[in-house]
């Protein structure tokens, strides 16, 4: 029943807004959707930056967000539009290019002189998706092919998670385009300006190191329609910092940041560490972190280019890995792994930075890796030649 509410919700917004077509597409309008956290963050916000870098006033750049996230609009004086809203519809309708890093354009009847790119939201070979987790049915089906018949590019950042789009997702295999995340250029060329300002501004010490604990959400009975939910982790982070510290050296903080989609991140927060939830830019975050403690979110991949040591831990390793899965082997996944806090103290102790880098190497080659740390530039030049042919 969710999958036909779903379905038919999309087919009655479509047929609500074809007499917006009327509407004439303005050549220099671009719409930037970030449909996972909808702030400014994620690839969109490092090609609006980059846009007005090279390209000041050339282009109507208009952002989308939800109420609440507004401040950085104000701060960084942006266009935005309040995502669908009737506004965002006519900003949609109107713009020559939209720039999604996931959804909201599906169900829009857009003109043939409109284009649409997809970055996606996740790097790397990446956990299953589409219909292989929540099924090939009929309704489902024609959902994807919905969004299949809108998109013009979709972005990769690795052969298998081209295949995995083309197998999962229904995007044509033809539309896919390997030049690696926009998000991800920051992590494969570095910025030490950036890293050491986000340290200042989170409270890291010049002495002290900051390990990032970033797990990623649940749904309920992996239902695509439910929820996306926190788990009682368990993590001892006190275990953590002392296993650090003695493998490492130095004075290490903790941090937690939630997955933006979560609904109950409330109830699994802990005290005396630093909650980072709130704080936008993952990369960013990424960028200020040590060493990542992650579960099976595509930041492992980020994270992975930085070549800083990321650790695994789940409680739930095994359940997760039989019930959703990876478009890759788990276990050829090059970073340690553990499955209770026993298993990663004993980990971080033994770290073998060597072992660790070699095994990356070996897994981004076998992945077929495309990061090329100027996807913006190549999205942009892209957009550009789009706008003036």
């Amino acid at each position: 029943m969710d999958e036909l509410i779903r379905y038919v919700k999309k087919l009655v917004i479509k047929v609500g807004l074809l007499p917006f077509k009327i509407l004439k597409v303005k050549r220099n309008r671009i719409l930037l959707i970030n449909d996972i956290s909808y702030n400014y963050s994620d690839s969109s916000k490092y090609i609006y930056e980059y846009m007005n870098e090279v390209y000041p006033n050339k282009f109507d750049v208009i952002i989308s967000v939800k109420k609440g996230n507004e401040g950085f609009v104000r701060e960084k004086k942006i266009k935005a539009v309040y995502f669908n809203s009737l506004n965002y519809f006519f900003v949609a309708m109107t713009s020559k290019v939209i720039i999604s890093n996931s959804g909201g354009y599906s169900y829009i009847p857009l003109r043939k002189n409109q284009y649409v790119i997809n970055t996606w939201h996740g790097g790397g070979a990446g956990k299953k998706m589409g219909i292989d987790v929540y099924g090939n049915s009929f309704l489902f089906r024609r959902d994807l092919l919905m969004n299949n018949r809108n998109t013009n590019i979709q972005i990769s950042s690795c052969r298998v998670f081209s295949k995995a789009m083309s197998r999962s997702m229904l995007i044509d295999s033809s539309k896919i385009w390997e030049i690696g995340m926009p998000r991800n250029d920051v992590l494969v060329n570095g910025n030490d300006i950036v890293r050491n300002s986000v340290r200042t501004k989170i409270g890291i010490g010049s002495n002290e190191k900051l390990v990032l604990f970033a797990p990623t959400y649940r749904k309920v009975q992996d239902n695509y329609f439910n929820d996306s939910i926190a788990i009682s982790y368990g993590i001892d982070y006190k275990l953590v910092l002392n296993a650090l510290t003695d493998r490492f050296g130095y004075k290490w903080k903790f941090a937690i940041r939630l997955h933006p989609c979560i609904v109950n991140r409330e109830e699994y927060l802990f005290e005396s560490v630093l909650d980072l939830t709130d704080y936008p830019d993952m990369q960013e975050l990424l960028l200020a972190a040590d060493v990542m403690i992650n579960d099976f979110s595509s930041s492992m991949w980020d994270f992975m280019l930085t070549g800083k040591p990321c650790f695994l831990y789940a409680l739930d390793m095994d359940e997760y890995i039989k019930n959703t899965g990876f478009n890759f082997p788990y276990n050829d996944l090059p970073y340690p792994k553990a499955r209770n806090n026993k298993e990663l103290d004993k980990e971080i102790r033994n770290f073998d930075e060597g072992r660790y880098f070699k095994l990356c190497n070996l897994y981004y080659k076998k992945v077929g890796g495309c990061e090329t740390g100027k996807a913006t530039k190549l999205l942009t030049d892209k957009v550009v030649s789009i706008i003036n042919n």
